[in-house]
């Protein structure tokens, strides 16, 4: 079943400009830039077929290209916390019976052939992407004389845990602040990220995006900060005001919110790294707060137990120096 955010993150995507970036921002083929962003065109509802209809987390976009073809975006918007394996052939089986559907309707090349279809995931679940994009990597080696009627099928993977905030920063792209967006460890750090788009997204016909976005970003805020009351906000002043307002109150709860993410990995990926998720995150909580971390203080935070990195956590923003946090000495 489709979660709200599920649906924050397809009402995004459903605006052009986030299509765009996307391809512009990270797809890495040399394609991406002769085709004709102007012709976009979101085709679910009109050329899907009805076995494709109960797939929530699917997009289907087409966009001229190079003398005027047809060049097919499939993207697939996956939430699930772990990766698949078999990602491979469940696009497989999307695209063919996308094709199917193109045939029957004679929506193929000016040559009567299937045209090109981009599939793309774009993953932001908390463990990283660890599965082969191809299918033949699914497979048993075939014997010789078989193996030329083996299908060969790839996908392109966004994972977006992968793009460090480094490498995200300063990048005027839709989906870099969108993943920043969730990147961010702290309200300050949100704040920052939403004063980048305010001064980016300016102009009137530019309003439905802005609000678009304003909506998934109040979202976000209730995912990190649940008990805290939001009210009706439409535009991103709106939402940075707030921000500068409740940085103090929602701290601890936005820490918190981390510190159970943390849990959460070292659940599905084995407690010891849980516990140095924990400890690289609240590393990057004291840099924010106290500057430049001692190595007494690194060496502190890497070796403690996750119950005392909770406990150091919990005090993060009640404490006036990192020596009266950390206590050096015995644990």
């Amino acid at each position: 079943m489709a979660q709200p955010y599920d649906a924050g993150y397809k009402l995004l995507f459903s605006n052009p400009e986030f299509v765009r970036d996307l391809l512009l921002g990270f797809v890495p083929q040399a394609w991406v830039g002769q085709v004709d962003f102007d012709s976009l065109e979101m085709l679910n509802g009109h050329y899907v077929s009805e076995d494709m209809q109960g797939r929530y987390e699917d997009m289907v976009w087409r966009l001229r290209f190079g003398e005027g073809d047809w060049v097919y975006l499939y993207l697939l918007l996956e939430f699930q916390s772990t990766p698949d394996r078999f990602m491979a052939l469940r696009l497989l089986t999307y695209v063919g019976l996308f094709w199917q559907q193109l045939e029957k309707q004679g929506q193929l090349t000016r040559d009567g052939r299937l045209p090109p279809v981009l599939p793309l995931v774009l993953y932001n679940g908390l463990r990283p992407w660890r599965h082969s994009t191809r299918l033949s990597d699914l497979c048993h080696p075939a014997p010789p004389g078989l193996q030329v009627f083996q299908p060969g099928f790839d996908y392109l993977l966004i994972d977006e845990n992968q793009y460090p905030d480094s490498e995200l920063n300063g990048r005027k792209n839709l989906v870099a602040m969108l993943m920043r967006l969730e990147q961010a460890q702290t309200p300050q750090a949100l704040r920052v990220v939403v004063d980048e788009l305010r001064g980016w997204l300016t102009l009137d016909d530019q309003t439905p995006l802005r609000r678009n976005i304003t909506r998934w970003i109040i979202d976000l805020i209730r995912r990190r900060a649940p008990s805290g009351r939001i009210p009706p906000l439409s535009e991103l002043s709106e939402v940075s005001a707030m921000l500068a307002e409740r940085t103090e109150t929602w701290a601890e709860r936005w820490v918190q919110e981390g510190m159970a993410k943390g849990l959460e990995q070292g659940i599905e990926q084995g407690l010891e790294q849980g516990r140095k998720s924990q400890a690289a995150l609240l590393q990057s909580l004291l840099g924010k707060r106290f500057g430049p971390l001692p190595e007494w203080a690194v060496q502190r935070v890497e070796q403690a137990s996750m119950e005392q990195i909770a406990i150091w956590a919990e005090s993060l923003f009640e404490t006036e120096s990192l020596e009266a946090l950390l206590e050096p000495g015995e644990m």
